[in-house]
């Protein structure tokens, strides 16, 4: 194998996690300790949707279940720190989560959590957590529970109540009882409130069977599968390095080579690498017995252990051992296990040869941990789970596994199960405690359940699968043979059905996909003994059959005593806590029985042809997802000349366009832009204008296809008569374009914005391109036409070209010469109509500068003008003629030579908002920053000035704008001169900076200095005179304040003219704070004396520095007689140091150790006498 040497440090980046116990500790770092992948993000984004979209009357349940250990509780906590603190929402960076979460109103919403397992029903602890939260007192209400709910909803006020159940992470043992009647109590009282419920589904509550029937009656289901955390290990704890993708796959083909039995996929390897596959298996086992096992933190400190190991090692089965196994020896169940294992560790591994005793070690810990879900395990699997192998006989490695096994069957008969079957490979475990029992009691059972609840089972488990499903369960009452879905192709919406026909199915005939249903395709999932379609296709949809593989005799079996786990209530009443691991175990299986008969071997028919399922395909979390990926060879067949849209194309996006891309005054937003880069410029509806993607002219449309192909069937049609759409429609869905309906919409509305085509309503009425502006319901538009417009005369078309151009030269235009001269002046029109750019300078405005009235007299610009711009460049392009032009500008203003100069008007007022528009936005900045002056001419230029801005703002004009730069100019020289006179008065003052300098070469500086070094005095007094000496340290000001005034009110210093006085005292206020600083010092000193005493005692007998020792003694007398305590010397100062410091184990707060030795060395300043420097 290559590169076999590389380490594993090399191709992945382990990333630290830190494990949360009780999510609802810290909302902020449940939020932040959730990692959404695109499964939970959906799913987080859809919950949030239900919150903020519940009604007083019209509440909603919904529940999430799941393996545990799959995230089950982080995600409910994470939803009600959201919804419960409106300060977190901003730090979710996923966008689809982002935006659910902007749909909550910006309130704290009242969330209560309910803690199952800490009490002996769910009522109780229902009750507590109502009275806990909202203070209400419940027993009042004799145990209703509609009526507490109403009391906790009027409690909780507009908002409404966030009721989120979990099991309690601090419970002693798992929970043992069945709480599906009360859960579902709640869900039909809380549907009439103004409520959201939300559970999370553990292991004791999940099966909707039985007696917990009605939780799949009342609740939406939702599930977490364990597929997403391949996703969170692989994006966020194990992030592997692009570059040495093909190291990893070679660490794969190796343990393939050498483990025949090595059974994941090379995505689920490469997704957990370099966690061993096996362990995300066993996780939900040992969480079984250790609720507190944390899967991520332990993949990634496991990790940090093997990052210098070679790159084809891997985190074992036997690192999770000894992370659990203390924990695993205190479940009561696993008494007996443990001890037949101490037993086999001693007397059997003991005596084996030391260079095989390690391997036989990790075969005993695999067969403990393997044996925990009630089935056993088997040699392969062991070999394949420990990573024991034989690179020159892979078999012989098995062979070992058996032989050790054997040996500790030998020896405990009774404490190791062998399991073997007729074409089964033997499986092996220890015996579990109070688990035979049960095995035999649910092989009676099993006896008596019939054969036909298998396919059942299966459609429950489909329905658990994807959650995009909407075919009924088994258990349902009402039969749902089939769903309406669909599929992302090239980014168009391809609508479809799927069916699900069993043995008993009705006539699902009625029920296909249909064209008229503007579906092409179906699904039938053949559930029926005898496979095979049981009706033909409707024409024009492409039927497509899954149909699962065989179950296996065992597979069969495994359903069966599922079943029977989740409904006999005889089992749940005898062994309650041993069927809750049992049922946790047979829930595994059979999850892992339909992923194989229904995608790791089940086919797909399409087309004759059989299909298995990709990588891609059997991690899907959706239908959608799953037949995106499964039919798109289909679709690229059939309809290779669809466009490919980068995204989805919805009818917002189509609505967008057709009402901004054609719009002058829009099409040059970045947004629309965006929308005719990923839509129109696939169906070649625009094309590039000086780095602008802008519609094609009438010329260039009509050249394209399909374009062109809609034009012939226009122009065939007789006079006066429409073209169906629904003929449109079917003609453009067939092979080879496929075109989905948005997309004939996008393309259809194209013509009708160059005027060759219109539409027509169900009333008969027309829809041209003056109308695209508005919004079109597309179902009364029943067909398109010709387009019909006025033809003007040629002396009408005379005279507007006069009105356009302003050339009265022009008489006619019915000769050369005059055509010549209507050329000519329109060419002189639209170059100054480009140079002015006018509508582009008002789209680069931001939102936030425009009025209502002022966007719409440019929006009006744009469609006269604007147009008119259009219609000229095409008539100088020679895309129409001269005289179409004319005809088509008096068109589009009706007629109305006032309707011409009213837009001309309304033009130079948008010019005159634009231009003012720089000028008002230096002004308002500004004034916002412009402190407030005891100048009244200056207060009145201000007021002034505001008024002006607001005159420019709402009525703009030239003059308008000339009179604000006029004022504008005067305040700010004025204003300037004023804040800088007094700036210098201040920052530039030689008496505040000499009043400073004074205080610190003060006695009480030279104390308070040497005082504040000591750790034991409150830091805040020291604090607050460091930040006066900043501000000292501001004055003598040089920054150059009177050219800095020109384009900000204000100085680069702190000062301002409001703390001008503050300023003026600044000394003052320094010594009052320095001698409040020196009272709370000697306070403190009193109130230490206890403390601080013995340490002087021992510095007086033990210090050989006499001056030391003289010091301590006045310093104990001092203190021990309460007196004020005067100066301090030098010595003294250094005494009390010494002494808190060994009080303190430390000293000074720069962290300098003081010596341990007896004598006290003084050294002094020679700049400041009296300060103590060092000792």
């Amino acid at each position: 194998m290559t590169r076999i040497q590389e380490k594993v440090k090399d191709i992945v980046e382990v990333r630290a996690h830190k494990s949360l116990r009780d999510f609802t500790a810290d909302p902020a770092d449940t939020v932040a300790g959730y990692f959404f992948t695109d499964g939970t993000s959906d799913l987080m984004a859809k919950w949030l949707d239900k919150v903020a979209s519940v009604q007083p009357d019209a509440g909603v349940a919904f529940a999430l279940a799941g393996y545990r250990g799959v995230g089950k509780s982080h995600f409910l906590a994470t939803l009600g720190a959201l919804v419960s603190h409106p300060e977190l929402r901003s730090r979710v960076l996923d966008p689809h989560v982002a935006a659910g979460a902007h749909r909550l109103t910006r309130r704290h919403y009242p969330v209560t959590f309910v803690r199952r397992g800490l009490h002996e029903t769910l009522f109780q602890e229902f009750t507590e957590a109502i009275e806990q939260s909202l203070g209400i007192d419940c027993a009042q209400f004799n145990g209703s529970v509609p009526e507490i709910l109403k009391a906790a909803c009027q409690k909780a006020g507009e908002l409404p109540l966030v009721l989120l159940i979990d099991t309690a992470y601090e419970r002693g043992s798992r929970v043992t009882r069945d709480d599906g009647p009360f859960l579902s109590e709640l869900a039909e009282a809380g549907k009439l409130l103004n409520l959201f419920l939300g559970v999370a589904l553990d292991d004791d509550i999940a099966g909707a069977d039985g007696s917990n029937l009605g939780i799949s009656r009342s609740f939406a289901i939702d599930y977490l599968d364990q597929e997403h955390l391949y996703k969170v290990v692989n994006t966020y704890v194990f992030p592997k390095h692009p570059q040495v993708q093909n190291a990893l796959s070679d660490v794969y083909a190796y343990f393939r080579s050498v483990l025949p039995s090595f059974r994941w996929s090379e995505q689920r390897f490469s997704s957990l690498y370099p966690l061993h596959p096996v362990i995300l298996e066993v996780a939900p086992f040992v969480r079984l017995y250790v609720h507190d096992f944390a899967l991520l933190g332990f993949a990634s400190t496991a990790a940090e252990r093997i990052l210098g190991r070679p790159s084809n090692s891997l985190i074992g089965l036997d690192e999770v051992f000894d992370s659990v196994e203390k924990a695993l020896r205190g479940v009561p169940d696993l008494e007996e296990a443990f001890s037949a294992y101490d037993h086999l560790n001693s007397e059997v591994i003991g005596k084996i040869p030391i260079l095989r005793r390690l391997q036989a070690k990790l075969i005993l810990k695999a067969l403990l941990l393997l044996s925990l879900d009630g089935q056993g395990t088997t040699a392969d699997e062991i070999s394949a789970a420990m990573l024991i192998f034989d690179e020159e006989e892979p078999g012989r490695a098995v062979g070992i596994v058996d032989d050790l096994i054997a040996k500790f069957a030998e020896q405990l008969p009774d404490d190791i199960q062998i399991l073997a079957e007729d074409g089964r490979e033997t499986r092996y475990g220890f015996k579990v405690s109070s688990k035979d029992s049960l095995n035999r009691a649910l092989a009676e059972a099993v006896a008596q359940v019939p054969a036909t609840v298998v396919p059942k089972v299966l459609r429950r488990l489909i329905q658990e699968r994807f959650t995009d499903s909407t075919l009924s369960s088994g258990t349902d009452e009402r039969r749902q043979d089939w769903m309406d879905s669909h599929v992302e192709w090239r980014g168009g919406h391809r609508r479809g059905r799927i069916l699900v026909i069993e043995d008993d199915s009705e006539n699902l005939q009625p029920h296909a996909a249909s064209v008229g249903l503007q579906m092409d395709w179906e699904v039938l999932i053949d559930l029926k003994n005898e496979k095979g379609d049981a009706f033909a296709a409707s024409p024009g949809v492409a039927r497509v059959s899954w149909r699962p593989d065989d179950l296996r005799k065992e597979e069969t079996e495994t359903i069966l005593k599922y079943f029977a786990l989740n409904t006999h209530t005889e089992l749940r009443e005898e062994f309650s806590e041993q069927l809750r691991a049992s049922l946790h175990s047979h829930a595994v299986r059979v999850g892992k029985i339909a992923n194989r008969v229904f995608l790791e071997d089940g086919l797909l028919t399409i087309d004759g042809f059989d299909y298995n399922f990709t990588e891609e395909a059997r991690a899907s979390q959706t239908f959608v997802d799953l037949f995106s990926v499964m039919l798109e060879p289909m679709f690229e067949t059939r309809y290779p000349e669809h466009p490919a849209f980068p995204r989805r194309l919805s009818m917002t996006e189509v609505g967008a366009l057709i009402s901004d891309l054609h719009n002058t005054s829009r099409q040059n937003l970045p947004e629309v832009q965006v929308l005719a880069r990923d839509f129109a410029l696939p169906m070649g509806l625009v094309g590039d204008q000086d780095g602008q993607l802008l519609p094609l002219s009438d010329e260039a449309l009509v050249a394209v296809p399909a374009v062109s192909e809609v034009l012939q069937k226009v122009s065939a049609a007789p006079t006066g008569e429409t073209v169906s759409l629904k003929e449109i429609y079917e003609y453009f869905r067939h092979e080879p374009r496929g075109y989905v309906r948005e997309a004939q919409h996008l393309l259809l509305t194209a013509l009708v914005a160059q005027r060759q085509i219109d539409f027509v309503t169900s009333k008969g009425d027309r829809i041209n391109q003056r109308s695209l502006d508005l919004k079109i319901i597309w179902d009364d538009i029943v067909g398109i036409a010709k387009p019909t417009g006025p033809s003007f005369s040629a002396k009408k078309l005379a005279k507007w070209a006069v009105i356009i151009t302003g050339d009265k030269n022009i008489k006619s235009l019915d000769n050369e010469a005059g055509l010549a001269l209507l050329r000519s002046a329109l060419e002189v029109w639209h170059v100054e109509w480009v140079k002015s750019r006018v509508l582009k300078r008002f789209n680069e405005l931001p939102d936030d500068v425009l009025n209502a009235r002022i966007w719409s007299l440019a929006s009006r610009c744009a469609k006269t003008l604007g147009t008119t711009a259009e219609i000229i460049k095409g008539a100088l392009d020679g895309g129409i003629s001269l005289e179409e032009c004319i005809n088509r500008i008096a068109d589009t203003f009706s007629d109305s030579e006032e309707q011409f100069e009213r837009a001309k008007s309304e033009l130079v007022v948008v010019e005159s908002f634009i231009k003012g528009t720089p000028t008002r936005a230096q002004i308002l900045s500004y004034l916002s920053g412009c402190e407030v002056t005891d100048a009244d001419e200056i207060e009145e230029m201000r007021e002034q000035l505001y008024q002006l801005v607001d005159g420019s703002y709402w009525n703009p004009s030239d003059a308008s704008n000339r009179e604000l730069g006029y004022l504008w100019i005067k305040f700010q020289r004025d204003f300037a001169e004023y804040f800088a006179t007094r700036h210098d008065a201040v920052m530039r003052s030689h008496s505040l900076q000499a009043s400073y300098h004074e205080i610190l070469r003060s006695d009480d500086w030279w104390e308070f200095e040497n005082l504040s070094k000591i750790e034991i005095f409150d830091p805040a007094p020291a604090a607050e005179i460091e930040g006066i000496r900043r501000q000292f340290a501001q004055l003598d000001c040089e920054f150059p304040v009177r050219d800095a005034l020109q384009s900000r009110p204000f100085c680069k210093c702190k000062f301002g003219i409001a703390r001008e006085r503050q300023w003026q005292k600044l000394p003052e206020t320094f010594a009052a704070s320095l001698q409040t600083a020196l009272r709370i010092y000697r306070e403190t000193l009193f109130n230490e004396q206890p403390r601080i005493t013995p340490h002087l005692e021992k510095i007086e007998t033990d210090s050989s520095d006499k001056l030391a020792a003289a010091a301590a003694t006045v310093m104990i007398d001092v203190l021990g007689k309460g007196e004020e305590i005067p100066r301090l010397s030098v010595v003294q100062l250094h005494v009390l140091q010494k002494a808190f410091g060994i009080a303190l184990g430390r000293s000074l707060r720069n962290g300098a150790q003081f010596s341990s030795n007896e004598g006290i060395g003084i050294e002094v300043a020679t700049e400041h006498p009296g300060e103590v420097v060092s000792a």
